[in-house]
């Protein structure tokens, strides 16, 4: 294979398409939800009667493994939602202090 003849840096349109950097909050919400990522394991377990309520209506599941799968999806979109949440609420108010100085109102003072 002969040598590339064109310099490999990338264009600014290709950096556009090919290239991310992530934000600081992002990088923070990764971080917190790969320390706490058990609190999502567990609740694939805790969310069953609300991964089978999601399914009750889907149609054309012909066997039971078929129910058992779409029911275990379910429950991993719900564990994953609740997690996301989770890590929202912990990571963003110190960022949107951090950032911005804005401070959450306190709900007991009014």
């Amino acid at each position: 294979m002969a040598p590339r003849d064109s310099d490999p840096t990338l264009n600014p349109l290709q950096a556009a398409f090919l290239t991310y950097e992530p934000s600081d909050l992002e990088e923070a919400m990764l971080a917190w939800a790969k320390e706490h990522w058990p609190m999502g394991a567990r609740a694939m377990i805790y969310n069953k009667q609300e991964g089978d309520n999601l399914i009750s209506g889907a149609q054309g599941l012909r066997d039971d493994q078929a129910k058992l799968a779409l029911s275990i999806a379910a429950r991993l979109a719900v564990a994953q939602r609740e997690l996301l949440i989770r890590t929202i609420a912990a990571v963003l108010p110190e960022w949107l202090e951090e950032r911005y100085g804005l401070t959450p109102k306190d709900a007991t003072a009014e």
